[in-house]
């Protein structure tokens, strides 16, 4: 009896185990076997049964604490100190922190749902970093011989500024990847904006406005991750120094590793770079105005060019526009109104996906079509530049089998200043060389692109349970030793975020699969109308029937059908469980510090061990359980810090790497 009250003594007061303890029937127990004399039940470290109280004795089984310390006898308390002092200490700098996240969305709603993504899934929004980075540095790698052939005497000698719009159109490029861009020939306008020499101060405005409303460091950004890093490492130091051991440390710790990759990830968009408003890229493209080659014929070659606002590249999600010949004049054409591209939802929801979502996050849902606009406007330069290094013109009504020599005397302007039909011919895009497409083929799609989605998968992944790991180490190996209610609770929300990433990616897989068959649909009849449903004969080899009343509409399959459905229910699911899983994050974060967890199911880890082995620690002190916490604290915490230095740095490598030219 006075040895344990001795060790009573030692055991801190005014806490849920002190409680506990007077509620135990201690004044009875016995030297002798308890399991037949004593009332109470005591077990070493490891959860065995012991014969007697002694220096070896940690606690007792999870059914003596219902007996003794239950609800009924041990009713929840909330102390308000505690939970302010944490709550202000350990989760207000992460909660404010989460200010600082690229949203740049179109609307409050979808600032709203880019935060719940961020937060309910870690790796999607490190998957979409990831891959804006490594699309930024293919873009930067693959383009250098075309940069290097624009900066050759034979090319510079004849049109010196060429260099300068190709780094602008990749700049272009690299900026806009948070928002959804098709690319169009509508009245010759891609075709004028890429060989134009008149439009090259087009170029360097629109570069300029993009440069300036760039993303950058800010004060209460540094700020904001000064206060949540220095908050986060004056718990590691207090626990180290002062309070190794301590269980409440412990779940202060492991529930702050939970958010330890905002870090990384703010400053890895901070150095990729984002721009500042949703609507910059598009008022950047609108804003000044552009020069289009006139359509033929053309009666002199002084007045060849009009004026006003291009509409070559535009925001713009869903099919690209396709042009069409016009019969009466064969190198005219027309394209179809951009409202018969408008494609009916799937039970009244949307199947192109975040695709057309504006905002970084949404970016992985960008990768195909961002790629095969890269590779459009690409191939077009390319045919460009090699046009001009080998001294081909471009003039009203000229043919490419009959080209007029270069002539050093005149400026660009004259050597290129074709009709929409030569200019569209010079750069590749006229409608003999193929149709400009905002969804490549899956055959089309280079093992580059998918090397990316892989990258960007283990970098995902990486991050996520790179710091969730830790929080699930240290709560874990913090005793009672085992899967617990915190641990558990790591767990699930590490393992719903990786679930949130993996719907998502597949929502994308399904929803550019069902583009592909609309945009073969629109490649074959352009003038078709997605709005209205065509006549469709029950025979399957039977032709589509025009209705009489304009043009023809498209009847989706079922097995389109079933696509459209996938896509839609993946990507509902996936966002719906972000918004509970980051609900939940801030919930296990909040249970930490108002004693919820101060119950014999959660502290005898019942989850885990169940209630035959379940047993909880109350006989010692934070000075004995200091050694049971040095390897997970220091195991975890090491991990969590690793992650965040291996994380940005490979972030900062590749966003270096992809802007050295720039």
């Amino acid at each position: 009896m006075d040895r344990i009250q001795a060790t009573l003594s030692l055991l801190p007061k005014d806490t849920w185990v002190a409680r506990c303890i007077a509620q135990l029937p201690l004044t009875n127990t016995t030297a002798t076997n308890v399991s037949t004399s004593a009332p109470v039940h005591f077990v070493d470290e490891h959860g065995k049964a012991m014969s007697a109280f002694g220096n070896e004795t940690w606690g007792v089984t999870i059914a003596d604490c219902y007996e003794y310390c239950g609800m009924d006898r041990l009713p929840y308390t909330f102390n308000f100190q505690l939970f302010a002092s944490a709550f202000s200490n350990y989760l207000l700098p992460w909660l404010a922190l989460t200010a600082q996240l690229p949203f740049e969305c179109a609307t409050p709603w979808d600032n709203l749902l880019s935060l719940c993504l961020s937060v309910g899934s870690p790796a999607l929004i490190t998957y979409s970093l990831t891959l804006t980075i490594l699309n930024r540095y293919s873009l930067r790698t693959r383009w250098h011989a075309l940069h290097q052939t624009a900066m050759s005497r034979a090319v510079h000698d004849k049109y010196s500024d060429f260099s300068v719009r190709v780094k602008a159109i990749q700049y272009l490029l690299q900026e806009a990847q948070q928002v959804p861009l098709r690319a169009s020939q509508e009245r010759g306008w891609l075709s004028s904006l890429i060989v134009s020499p008149k439009n090259q101060a087009w170029w360097r405005s629109l570069k300029r406005r993009l440069t300036r409303t760039r993303r950058g460091v800010t004060f209460s950004l540094v700020a904001q991750i000064l206060a949540a890093a220095v908050a986060w490492l004056f718990t590691i130091a207090s626990g180290f120094i002062e309070s190794r051991g301590d269980r409440v440390v412990a779940n202060q710790l492991s529930s702050g590793t939970l958010w330890v990759w905002l870090i990384p990830v703010i400053w890895g968009w901070v150095t990729v770079g984002t721009q500042s408003s949703s609507d910059s890229i598009d008022e950047a493209l609108r804003a000044d105005i552009a020069y289009r080659a006139k359509e033929p014929p053309i009666q002199s070659e002084t007045a060849v060019t009009d004026k006003g606002e291009q509409r070559g590249i535009m925001v713009r999600s869903g099919l690209a526009i396709q042009p069409h010949r016009v019969q009466t004049n064969e190198a005219a054409f027309e394209v179809p109104p951009v409202t018969n591209l408008e494609l009916p939802g799937w039970l009244g929801a949307d199947i192109m996906g975040d695709e057309k979502r504006e905002g970084p996050i949404f970016n992985y849902a960008r990768v195909f079509t961002w790629w095969q606009l890269a590779r459009t406007i690409e191939s077009a330069l390319t045919t460009t530049v090699n046009g001009i290094a080998t001294g081909q013109t471009c003039k009203p009504g000229q043919e490419k089998t009959s080209v007029r020599p270069w002539n050093s005397d005149r400026r660009p302007e004259e050597n290129l200043a074709g009709d929409s039909y030569t200019t569209a011919q010079y750069c590749g895009l006229d409608l003999n060389h193929g149709q400009i497409l905002a969804y490549p083929d899956w055959d089309e799609i280079t093992a580059d692109v998918w090397k990316r989605i892989f990258v960007a998968s283990v970098a995902a992944l990486f991050v996520q349970w790179g710091t969730t790991g830790p929080g699930i180490l240290i709560a874990y190996y913090t005793p009672t030793v085992g899967v617990g209610c915190r641990s558990a609770g790591y767990l699930l929300y590490g393992g719903l975020a990786t679930l949130v990433w993996m719907l998502l990616a597949a929502s994308k897989m399904f929803s550019h699969a069902a583009m592909l068959r609309y945009q073969r649909e629109h490649r074959l009849a352009p003038s078709m109308d997605f709005r209205r449903v065509s006549v469709v004969s029950k025979t399957p080899a039977s032709p589509r029937v025009e209705p009489p009343s304009g043009p023809q509409g498209y009847e989706r399959t079922t097995a389109h059908s079933i696509i459209c459905g996938l896509a839609v229910v993946t990507r509902l699911l996936g966002k719906t469980i972000a918004i509970l899983n980051a609900i939940w994050l801030v919930l296990s974060s909040l249970l930490e510090y108002t004693g919820v967890y101060d119950r014999c199911y959660c502290k005898g880890n019942e989850t885990g061990l169940g209630m035959d082995r379940g047993w909880l620690v109350l006989f010692k002190t934070d000075d004995d359980l200091a050694s049971y916490a040095t390897s997970p604290w220091a195991g975890g915490v090491a991990m969590s810090i690793l992650v965040c230095l291996i994380s940005y740095c490979f972030f900062w490598m590749g966003s270096r790497r992809s802007a050295r030219e720039e």
